[in-house]
């Protein structure tokens, strides 16, 4: 498969409860450190927080038909690149799931929902099947 693609839907209103609930225990077990202090800095931190979350998720589906292991919250990290786009930065178990492909990201959100798509392509001949 030379294309692969992932999509996830979150409730902003559920990231938010989450946070009333566990806080900086959610945070750091689910997001990076980076991760943490851009969505804080934002006016609605939970519209933020909740598209990254989306996006670790389509990630994670997007990689489903050919990697099986197991892959943390963490090692997706999402970040803004320096035109203000967002990217996926994948780290450890992440890495090898893109080992000859690339992957791109779209995110968006509003009052109750964030969205989340991640393409990924072959970029070389390592990664065809």
């Amino acid at each position: 498969m030379a294309v692969s693609a992932g999509i996830d839907l979150v409730s902003v209103p559920r990231i938010e409860a989450i946070l009333a609930r566990w806080g900086k225990k959610f945070l750091r077990r689910i997001y990076t450190e980076r991760e943490i202090a851009y969505c804080m800095s934002q006016a609605f931190p939970a519209r933020s927080l909740a598209a990254r979350f989306a996006a670790k998720e389509a990630f994670y589906k997007a990689v489903s038909p050919w990697h099986r292991g197991s892959i943390g919250h963490k090692s997706v990290e999402i970040v803004i690149d320096g035109r203000g786009f967002p990217r996926i930065e994948p780290h450890g178990p992440a890495t090898s799931a893109l080992v000859g492909r690339g992957a791109s990201l779209s995110l968006s959100h509003e009052e109750e929902f964030a969205i989340a798509v991640v393409v990924t392509s072959v970029t070389s001949k390592k990664g065809r099947k």
